[in-house]
Order: structure tokens, then C-alpha cells, then sequence
């Protein structure tokens, strides 16, 4: 039996990670040479391709890590915890990564849907640490319903992107960008600081 708090609480986590809404403009940005048609199929192959990488990572990702490299849980944490706050840093302050991904090269609609939309935007390495993180403490089942159900509401969003804009407007979008950043440096701080307490018991 999965227990609904813990459920909400790893579905907020992982929407504040993945962050589509802020991520609209950058959306709007990528696909603004494409036809209709092409859009959908971009933002068709972003979904099937963060999905197909969630789950993988979920499913394969913990074994490697701790079959191959070694790594414990309490490693884990604390290196999520650093990357998260890394990358709230850097949307909060520089912006970087998201410059680098719209300096990209206009390439096909599928090409685009896979790489940058696909990942790193919906599924970069903060995506895939969380899902990882949450399978480890939460188990598959919320796990995989947190994905779907992020990834749910993410493809709600790109079906009604234009008119979703148009109501929000690239300034609300920016605001929400940046409040979901300072969630995810306060989930990074306390990955950080649960993974660290391991090592001074």
C-alpha cells in the first residue's frame, strides 16, 4: 500500500526538478521554426524519450551504482544534493545551461523532441538522480507513478502551450522558474545534509 503523502511529496519533488512550466519559454523557443505538425512530434518524441530514460535509469541505474561503482545510498544522496543545488545555482544566477541549449543548432523535429527537449531539459542528470532517490527511499511503484504522472502533466502542458503562454506571459513563467529553483536547492540542501549525517554517526 503506498501511502499518499509520500506519493505527493515525490511527484511535487520530481515536477520541481523537470520544472515544465518555467520551461516554456525554452519550449516555445526550440520548436519556433517548426510547423504545427513537427511540434507535436518533437514534443511526442520529448515525452516518449524522458519516459524511456526515467524509467531506465530507475531501473538499471541503482545496480550499476552500487554493483559497479560501489556507491551507497547515503553517497548518493549527498552527491544529488550537491548536483541539485549546482543546478539551481545555475538558473537562479548564470543561466548557462539553458543559454547553451538555445544556442544549439536548429535541427528536425524529432531530433530536437530527443535532444535537448527530451534530455537534458525533462530528463537531465537532476531528473534521473531524483528518480533514483526516490526509488531507493519510496520503492518502484512511486517512483514510476511519480514519473508518469510529472510526465502526465508535462504533456497537458505542451497540448495547450500556446494558450498556457499567452495567460502566464514569459514574466510568470520566469517567476515560476526561479521559486522552483529555491525548492530545489532546499531539496538539495537536505539530500546534502542526510547523505553527510551517515558519515558523522
Amino acid at each position: 500500500m503506498v501511502d499518499f503523502s509520500t506519493l505527493l511529496k515525490s511527484i511535487l519533488m520530481l515536477f520541481a526538478i523537470v520544472n515544465p512550466v518555467g520551461s516554456i519559454p525554452i519550449f516555445l523557443e526550440l520548436t519556433s521554426s517548426l510547423k504545427p505538425k513537427e511540434r507535436d512530434k518533437a514534443f511526442r518524441t520529448a515525452l516518449i524519450s524522458s519516459l524511456a530514460i526515467l524509467f531506465i535509469f530507475v531501473i538499471a541505474g541503482q545496480g550499476i551504482l552500487t554493483d559497479f561503482f560501489q556507491i551507497t545510498l547515503d553517497d548518493l544522496m549527498a552527491a544529488g544534493g550537491v548536483l541539485l543545488l549546482l543546478i539551481a545555482m545555475d538558473h537562479l544566477i548564470f543561466g548557462t545551461l539553458v543559454r547553451g541549449v538555445l544556442k544549439g543548432k536548429k535541427q528536425e523535429a524529432q531530433h530536437i523532441g530527443a535532444v535537448p527537449i527530451g534530455c537534458p531539459i525533462l530528463a537531465g542528470p537532476g531528473a534521473m538522480m531524483t528518480v533514483l532517490l526516490i526509488y531507493s527511499g519510496c520503492g518502484f511503484l512511486v517512483a514510476a507513478v511519480s514519473i508518469v504522472a510529472v510526465l502526465g502533466i508535462t504533456w497537458l502542458i505542451f497540448r495547450f502551450i500556446d494558450d498556457i503562454y499567452k495567460v502566464l506571459g514569459r514574466t510568470i513563467c520566469l517567476v515560476l522558474s526561479k521559486i522552483l529553483c529555491l525548492f530545489i536547492a532546499a531539496i538539495g540542501i537536505r539530500l546534502l545534509m542526510q547523505g553527510l549525517s551517515a558519515y558523522f554517526k
